[in-house]
């Protein structure tokens, strides 16, 4: 049974909101335990993060109609939504204080905000990080906790919109790391050269980890007893999602990239073309997996649903409000 559960928006939002968790997430790590005391050439990431934290929630309240909903939606203690809405204001939060600490070496004006919280970003940035992956494993778990839709309900989604995210966000830091507010110094270009370099190794095994899972959830599908989700596997796998997934999320989503990094070097291919094509992969991933929305039929449900009027039924275009009586 096909009657979309989520439309395009959701998609959207869980492509950002895992996109932000990824950034915060891999900068964190980077700054605490790999490279300590470089949270400065993060902090455009930081800001890119912001953006797409604040886009999504707005993609978010689109899909529920009205803010009001939102609203009610996040007050509900057994929301997933809750939950995940609860970790990205959380993670916003401590991204937005450890952007501030830097903002002062490009403008002036706030020299003395930054100067005020530039002791504690390394902590800021570290809390963020902590809440960017709960709100990657969220993005997962929210959609495999509706059991009724086959191609969700399994453990391998979490785990594989976790790595997408983490690679996605990889793919990010490589295009922003070092940017503005940061002030152009030779240390922190070294900084960024090296953590690039160890951005370009992780995000190769991240690539070949993610297409295992990608595939291995697939193909898995496609032999499993479950009429419905063979269905929908046997759509992606040689059915109308067949072009998007072998050549948009395999081909140029994973497989291309992975080839650049692996031969590309310092190229530009390898540091530009690649992350993009990364993030659009990324992007497609969520597309495809929240429209495979697949479930068994309910008894009775296609007779109800083929009695319910249309939007353009005669009756329903001619009702005016307050002059029909019964």
């Amino acid at each position: 049974m096909r009657h979309h559960y989520w439309e395009p928006p959701i998609a959207l939002y869980l492509f950002l909101g895992g996109l932000a968790g990824g950034i915060l997430f891999i900068s964190a790590l980077f700054n605490s335990f790999v490279l300590p005391g470089s949270a400065e050439i993060f902090a455009l990431p930081v800001l890119v993060s912001l953006v797409c934290v604040a886009i999504g929630c707005v993609f978010l309240v689109v899909d529920l109609g009205q803010p009001g909903v939102f609203w009610r939606v996040w007050t509900t203690a057994k929301s997933i939504i809750k939950w995940g809405a609860t970790f990205l204001i959380i993670a916003a939060v401590f991204a937005l204080l450890f952007f501030l600490a830097f903002i002062g070496d490009a403008w002036p004006i706030f020299a003395g905000l930054s100067g005020f919280l530039k002791p504690a970003a390394d902590a800021f940035l570290l809390i963020a990080g902590f809440f960017g992956l709960c709100i990657m494993m969220y993005t997962g778990i929210m959609l495999s906790t509706l059991k009724a839709h086959a191609f969700w309900a399994t453990p391998a989604l979490p785990v594989l919109f976790t790595i997408s995210a983490i690679s996605t966000g990889c793919a990010a830091i490589v295009l922003s790391i070092g940017g503005w507010p940061m002030t152009a110094t030779l240390e922190g270009l070294l900084l960024s050269e090296v953590v690039l370099d160890l951005l370009h190794v992780v995000d190769i095994v991240l690539v070949v980890a993610e297409l295992i899972v990608l595939l291995t959830m697939v193909l898995s599908f496609l032999g499993a007893g479950n009429v419905t989700a063979k269905a929908a596997a046997r759509r992606w796998v040689r059915g109308s999602y067949a072009g998007l997934f072998w050549v948009g999320m395999v081909g140029l989503g994973l497989v291309v990239p992975l080839i650049m990094y692996l031969g590309g070097g310092h190229s530009a291919a390898s540091q530009i073309v690649a992350p993009i094509l990364v993030l659009c992969g990324g992007c497609l991933l969520r597309f495809m997996v929240v429209n495979t929305d697949d479930r068994a039929e309910i008894p009775g449900e296609n007779r109800y649903y083929n009695r319910v009027a249309k939007k353009d039924a005669e009756f329903i275009s001619k009702w005016t409000y307050g002059d029909n009586e019964y």
